[in-house]
């Protein structure tokens, strides 16, 4: 179940790096979080919001990204990570990390243990075809990225 959960949280971490127009309402101090950001919204933007999939350990994952929540949905179970309506670091509050190109939904996360280390978009050359992928960042420079449509092989380069 743990493997589950930081699996939820490494593919989440990866979606928030491609908001590049992000720009919020609410200043957060450095010291009041894990990771130094800018402004917080309470919305996700409008490009990344949909499906996004990835195939981990021979099953599909979904994210499900939409206005107010990120969820995922993982061998027939769906979890919801973030939501503007609850409290503390699992509420979606969506912010650039500083003096990076990445970006977080849990910005108010105050521990190494409650961050998602990171998300952002980025693109791949699959038969000679752009894709935009959603990467989520884990510890160590590891990331798994997420596509709009399943993708059943690796096209690592």
């Amino acid at each position: 179940m743990k493997k589950f959960f930081k699996l939820i949280i490494t593919v989440f971490a990866g979606t928030l790096f491609g908001i590049t127009s992000i720009q919020a309402a609410t200043p957060v101090h450095a010291a009041d979080t894990y990771y130094h950001v800018g402004k917080i919204r309470h919305q996700t933007p409008t490009k990344w919001r949909g499906n996004w999939y990835s195939y981990v350990n021979g099953s599909m994952c979904v994210t499900h990204i939409n206005r107010y929540s990120v969820s995922q949905s993982y061998k027939g179970k769906k979890h919801t990570l973030f939501k503007s309506s609850w409290q503390g670091y699992k509420q979606l509050a969506v912010a650039r990390i500083k003096d990076s190109n990445r970006y977080t939904f849990n910005a108010y996360a105050k521990h190494d243990y409650q961050s998602d280390r990171g998300w952002g978009i980025t693109h791949h050359t699959i038969n000679d075809q752009r894709v935009t992928a959603l990467r989520d960042y884990s510890g160590g420079g590891a990331y798994v990225d997420l596509f709009r449509a399943p993708v059943y092989k690796s096209y690592s380069n």
